[in-house]
Formats: C-alpha cells, sequence, structure tokens
C-alpha cells in the first residue's frame, strides 16, 4: 500500500500538465493555435470563461494549498524528558521532506485534485463531434454610412455588433452560423460553421464604411443555400441532353429554414423583387431615442462660372435640416489652392448682404445657398470646400462636401494627308483652337524619316491622330493614340487597290450608299440627328468579320458599316468608309454642309482627345469607380484625402480605373505627361450625397417582397452561471483547509 501514495501524485502531476500547458498558451497568445492542433488531433477546443487576472488567481490555488502544507509543522504541546526533547528537535529537520511527510496526506491531494477539476471547468473543454439537429442562422449586418452615427454609444455599427454576439452566445455548438457584412455591395465574412469564436471573430472584424446601403444583394447571398434555384441532386440524376420539350424533374429543389437576424437602421430602398421563402426574417433597429434624427447634412453641391463674368464661379448648394427644430448653422465655403491651401473663406450671399443668417427651419432644406468666388483664373487649381459649423450632430460625415473646378485640357491632334479644306476649315476654327492643338503633316511622313511621325507618335506625344485618305502600313506603324481614318481602312484591313488576291482583311469598293441607321449613345456620336439626308457618292464595305467589341455607329442597308469604332489594346480606332473628299479635290458627300458634321467632329475631338473643358470634375460617391482618360499616360500615382498613395498601371485598357475611393474629400492623381510637360495633376471629389443616408432616423420596418418585417426588440445578454458554483466550490476548499488546521470543531 506504500506505493499507492507515490503513484496517485503522480497521476495527479499529470492530470495538472495539460492544463498547465494550454493555460500557458493562452497567457502567451498561443490560444487560438492550440485550439486549431486540439480540434485537428483530438477533435476537442476550449474557451476560457475567466478574464485573464481571475485566471491567473484560479490557477495559483493548488500550489497556494500545496505551500501551505508544506509550511506547518504538526507538533503536540507534550511534557517529555530532555534527552525525548532533542530527539523530536532532530526529527523536525526532516519533517517537511516531499515524500516523508505527503505520504499520510491523502487530504492534501484530495483538495488539489478538487482545485483542478474547477480549473479544467474554467477551461471550458469543448467536444467537436457530429452536428445533428441544430438550427441554421445568418448574421446579416449593415456597416454603411449611416452605421456610423453616433446616437447609440459609441455608434450604432458598434451596437450591430454586439447584438450580433449576444445572438452568437445565445446559440449552442449544434447551431450553425454564417456573417455578413453589406452595404452598397455584401461580402460572406464567415461561411456557415458551428465554431462560435470563428464567427464573433468575423463579427468584429467589420469595419465601417462610408458607402450607400442596398439589401438586395446581401439576402442573395444568404438564400444562397435556403432557397437554391437548381437541385444537384436532380442534376446528377437526369440523362444528359435530354429532347428539348421533355425535361423534367427527377429530385425536387430543397433548401433549408434559416433564421437571418438583420441588424441595420433601414435605411435602404425596398427589395421588392426578393421572395423570403425558408428565410426567417428577424430586424434589429437601433435603440435611438426620439422620433426625429439628430442631424444637419449637405445634399448637393456644385460650381460653374458666371456665363456673364467668366472670371467668377459660383456655387451652390443643398442643406437639409432633419432634426424636429430649427438649426442655425453657418455654410462657410473655403477656396483652397492645390488642394490643401486656403486662399480665401466665403459665407453664402445672402448671409453677406443681409449681415445675417436665417436658421433652417425643422425637416426642410435650403436647397438656395449660393456663394459666389470672384477673380478664378480659367485654369487655376482650385478646390471648394464647403463646411456646416455648429451643426453638432450625430452623423459628421455629410457635414462637409468638396467641389474641384476643372483646369483645361487641351487635346493634341495630328492630321496626316493631303490638303483637305474641309477638314482645315473645322480644325482652324477659333472654337477648336480653344480645345485643341492641331500640327499637319503630308502622307509621305508614313514612309519617311521616322523622326517625323513614327516616333513622336509611339511615344504618346498625340492624344489623336487624324489619318485622311492614307494610313500606316501595318499595326506596327499605329500610334500609341485614337486615332481617326477618314476614307482609308485601319490595319490590320487593306484598300482593295493594295491588296494581294484572295486577303481576308481587303476592304471592296461601294458606289451610292445610303444611311440607314446610328446609333446615338456613342460619346462620338452625341447630339446628332439627320443623318439619313447625309449623301455619298463611294465608300467601301469592311469584312463581315469586324474584330471582337467592335461598335457599329453609322450602318448603311446591306449590313454595310459606314462608321465603326474599333479597339486596340488601350486605344480607339474609329473608322469613317468613305472620304470627304476625292483624290482630285472634288465631293465626295455632302455631310459637311450639314449642321451634323461640325457636331460629330467637335465630338471626335472632345472624346478621342481626352479634352477637359474648365467646367467641374464629375463628383462621385463613395465605392464608386472614377474612369480616367489620361492620353498615352501608362501609369499614374493617386493620393488619397489621408495621403496614402497607390500606383496603377493602365495595362491594356484605354482608361484608368480608379477604385478603393471609400474616403471622402479630395483625390490627386499625378503623371508623367508622355509629351515631355513634365508631371501633371488631377483631382476628384467624394462626397456622399444621400439623402437616405442622411436621414438617420431608424425605420419601424422593412419591406422584402411581398413581406413587411416590422422591428424587433433587441436580445438580452445570456449570462453564465457556473462561475459561481466554482467560486463557491473554492471557498469551501479555502473553509476546510482553515478548519482542518486550526482544529475548529462545528
Amino acid at each position: 500500500m506504500r506505493s499507492l501514495f507515490p503513484i496517485a501524485v503522480v497521476l495527479l502531476v499529470l492530470f495538472a500538465l495539460p492544463g498547465v500547458a494550454v493555460f500557458t498558451a493562452d497567457l502567451l497568445g498561443y490560444g487560438q493555435d492550440v485550439n486549431a492542433w486540439l480540434e485537428s488531433r483530438a477533435g476537442v477546443s476550449h474557451r476560457v470563461a475567466l478574464t485573464l487576472p481571475a485566471a491567473v488567481v484560479l490557477f495559483c490555488v493548488p500550489p497556494a494549498i500545496i505551500l501551505l502544507y508544506f509550511l506547518r509543522l504538526k507538533r503536540k504541546a507534550l511534557p517529555v524528558p530532555s534527552t525525548f526533547l532533542w530527539k523530536k528537535s532532530i526529527e523536525d529537520l526532516h519533517v517537511n521532506r516531499l515524500m516523508q511527510w505527503l505520504r499520510r496526506n491523502v487530504l492534501l491531494l484530495l483538495q488539489v485534485l478538487a482545485a483542478l477539476v474547477m480549473i479544467y471547468g474554467v477551461l471550458g473543454p469543448r467536444l467537436h463531434g457530429a452536428i445533428v439537429g441544430g438550427k441554421h442562422y445568418i448574421l446579416v449586418i449593415d456597416n454603411s454610412a449611416s452605421m456610423s452615427a453616433t446616437d447609440v454609444a459609441p455608434d450604432r455599427l458598434a451596437w450591430a455588433k454586439t447584438e450580433a454576439i449576444k445572438e452568437i452566445d445565445a446559440c449552442t455548438d449544434s447551431d450553425t452560423g454564417m456573417v455578413i457584412a453589406f452595404s452598397d455591395v455584401a461580402e460572406i465574412r464567415q461561411s456557415y460553421t458551428n465554431n462560435r469564436a470563428a464567427l464573433k471573430r468575423a463579427v468584429e472584424g467589420i469595419t465601417p464604411t462610408l458607402r450607400p446601403t442596398r439589401l438586395d444583394e446581401a439576402l442573395g447571398l444568404a438564400a444562397s443555400l435556403a432557397n437554391p434555384a437548381r437541385s444537384t441532386e436532380n442534376e446528377a440524376a437526369a440523362p444528359a441532353n435530354p429532347e428539348p420539350g421533355k425535361e423534367r424533374t427527377y429530385v425536387g429543389v430543397e433548401g433549408m429554414q434559416a433564421d437571418v437576424h438583420l441588424y441595420s437602421d433601414g435605411k435602404f430602398p425596398p427589395v421588392p423583387e426578393f421572395a423570403l421563402a425558408n428565410l426567417n426574417l428577424t430586424f434589429h433597429v437601433p435603440p435611438v431615442s426620439g422620433s426625429t434624427a439628430d442631424n444637419v447634412g449637405i445634399l448637393r453641391l456644385d460650381a460653374e462660372r458666371d456665363p456673364d463674368d467668366p472670371t467668377k464661379v459660383i456655387a451652390r448648394a443643398t442643406v437639409r435640416n432633419y432634426r424636429g427644430t430649427d438649426t442655425d448653422i453657418r455654410a462657410r465655403l473655403e477656396v483652397l489652392e492645390g488642394g490643401d491651401r486656403l486662399i480665401a473663406t466665403y459665407d453664402d450671399d445672402e448671409t453677406r448682404r443681409d449681415l445675417k443668417r436665417r436658421p433652417i427651419p425643422a425637416k426642410s432644406e435650403r436647397p438656395d445657398l449660393a456663394f459666389t468666388i470672384s477673380d478664378v483664373p480659367e485654369n487655376t487649381d482650385y478646390v471648394l470646400h464647403l463646411k456646416l459649423d455648429g451643426a453638432k450632430d450625430a452623423f459628421p460625415a455629410d457635414d462637409e462636401a468638396w467641389v474641384v473646378l476643372g483646369v483645361v485640357r487641351k487635346a493634341r491632334v495630328l492630321v496626316v494627308g493631303p490638303e483637305n479644306r474641309r477638314l482645315r476649315d473645322f480644325l482652324d476654327s477659333v472654337s477648336t483652337k480653344k480645345i485643341a492643338e492641331v500640327a499637319f503633316l503630308p502622307p509621305d511622313v508614313l514612309t519617311g524619316d521616322p523622326k517625323e511621325y513614327l516616333t513622336p507618335a509611339r511615344e504618346g506625344k498625340y492624344d489623336l491622330v487624324i489619318f485622311d485618305r492614307c494610313g500606316p502600313a501595318s499595326v506596327d506603324a499605329m500610334p500609341s493614340a485614337n486615332t481617326f481614318f477618314v476614307g482609308y481602312p485601319p490595319p490590320p484591313f487593306v484598300p482593295a487597290d493594295k491588296a494581294k488576291p484572295g486577303d481576308a482583311n481587303a476592304v471592296q469598293p461601294v458606289t451610292g450608299p445610303s444611311v440607314r441607321g446610328w446609333q446615338g449613345r456613342h460619346p462620338v456620336m452625341r447630339n446628332l440627328q439627320a443623318l439619313d439626308e447625309v449623301d455619298v457618292a463611294e465608300a467601301f464595305r469592311f469584312p463581315d468579320q469586324l474584330p471582337p467589341r467592335t461598335q457599329r455607329l453609322i450602318e448603311g442597308s446591306e449590313n454595310l458599316v459606314l462608321l465603326a469604332a474599333i479597339p486596340r489594346q488601350s486605344y480607339t480606332d474609329l473608322a469613317l468608309a468613305f472620304p470627304l473628299v476625292t483624290g482630285d479635290g472634288r465631293w465626295n458627300t455632302n455631310w459637311p454642309l450639314k449642321v451634323s458634321f461640325p457636331l460629330f467632329m467637335r465630338n471626335v475631338v472632345l472624346t478621342l482627345g481626352n479634352v477637359r473643358d474648365a467646367g467641374t470634375e464629375e463628383p462621385i460617391k463613395p465605392g464608386q469607380v472614377k474612369h480616367l482618360r489620361l492620353g498615352g499616360a501608362a501609369e499614374i500615382r493617386v493620393v488619397a484625402p489621408d495621403k496614402s498613395s497607390t500606383k496603377l498601371e493602365r495595362g491594356s485598357r484605354a482608361e484608368f480605373a480608379v477604385t478603393g475611393t471609400d474616403q471622402l474629400g479630395v483625390y490627386t492623381v499625378r503623371w508623367d505627361d508622355p509629351g515631355g510637360k513634365g508631371t501633371q495633376y488631377r483631382r476628384f471629389a467624394v462626397n456622399l450625397f444621400d439623402p437616405l443616408e442622411s436621414d438617420i432616423a431608424p425605420a419601424d420596418a422593412v419591406k422584402v417582397g411581398s413581406a413587411t418585417v416590422t422591428a424587433d426588440a433587441p436580445r438580452k445578454q445570456p449570462r453564465d452561471l457556473w462561475k459561481w458554483p466554482v467560486l463557491c466550490g473554492l471557498l469551501v476548499l479555502v473553509l476546510e483547509w482553515w478548519i482542518y488546521n486550526r482544529r475548529v470543531q462545528i
């Protein structure tokens, strides 16, 4: 029997080691790695349910019990002879030897064992096995702009995440959950899993955006499993290539019931075309006090030059008061040069005239705020910044707005061809010179010294090259620019008189074609009318097989293409299938005599020449893509309002697509001009300008399909009660030890 006690001590130590190892890993920050290893190897995991300081105190209890046993010396007060006293004193030297003393302390082992069992309970071991009968639930969390409102502390998105975590805590390990975050786009942050820790991490990782709200995509993701459109079992059971009209369903579509918890303020349009079917939707709204929104926001800001005095710029704004009371705010317009240097500040014209401000009435707007800025040169790099001073509302995102005044950029145009008075009359006009710098070269430069045409054209010196009754011999000789071919086919197509017999790319002559239709949506065709009145003497027919994505802008009879926009890498080759004049200078068409011709030529220069006028840059909303045509630039650098920068390469596209526009403010784009004009700059503004997002009063109900879902009460936080029994057990252990050592009789 003597060996049983040491064996029990060893077993107790072995029992304690896994808990010590797991807790030490948690203490060092490796808890998730340990969980992953345990789940993959043994199908178990753990979750410490106490805070770190409390867990440290709990783990110190077993060593404290053992330490107190060692520090206690057991003596009895007895009268003995002195020689016997000497003997007992010597034995006291050995009283604390480990195995000698422990062999009579079974109670110590029981106390330590009880403490370890409680500690393992606090570690929260969980067994991962087969899931039977659990429910499916989907947490759909709105992280759009209005969810950043601070009328719920600290903000609405934080409230939504807290409520979602409450829902996770209320579920069991047999329940399977999914997390979806949405604004104008939806994203699955965590696919279906019963790992509640992973679901919580997905919820906690959702960050706010300034985008608008659209629910349809989020519901589509939620319904992808609950309401499948097709059955995979049916596809597997159905025979291949059934006879038309005899298809049938072998295995019906079966979805799954899922509880959808929507955490949003409801600031999105209705979703009339969606059927909930197997989705049980619960709508949770922030607990905002009051029936009105605590917000004053800017809904519009634009600017234009005074038509009577081009040196004046008039900015106009619309400000709405969503509050239930009148609000007195100061609308202040700042003029920034170079995007950030303040040079002037303006009150609105009415305030400057009357020397006092009028408050904005409750639940109404001021659509007529005007600011007049004088002495603004045409090509000045100005940004107008409107601020609402004194708003102090719960949604500051719409208290600012920006508009960028446009900087004139002229098109660099090269005309290659023989003398053509019809073209020159337009290109030499005063109105054209305001938007383009035009150079003329004879057609023999195409085969002459490369320094005259090919080298500057390939280096991106020109935005638009017009080839009049001539053209490069091959695609390799094409310029790094958009082109407009007049009466001559662009490579790889070949004129009939220069083509080899049987050449599939040869164009064929056509006599007397007529215009049957045209496409008015393309930019070069904007505002063109009565093109069927255009007469043409001679033209050519393109082969039937045109390059992919070619747009037929003007068509004649018998599938004849008279004007085509042919894509070439990042450029566009516009090809007119008939010349304006013949080789001997005679008229080939009456189009130059029509009103539509100068409009068409101006559209060509503006669109293919990348002209930018002196109006304003079109603002965009957060998350939208900004498309920029910057001539021959191969790469650009975009600087966001927070001064972070991103390099973009155009590749084979015709324009740059600037994404990542999630911040409000002014973005600066800079690039090196291929024509040798140094570093160029262009700016654009991102503004909220969304009445739905600015009206932050939560909705009482949402309409999805034919169903109207009203807001539900928030879930109460479930509380763990096991901590109190564990604490009581520890107190009992301490009390028992104290009673035992004090020999107190109860």
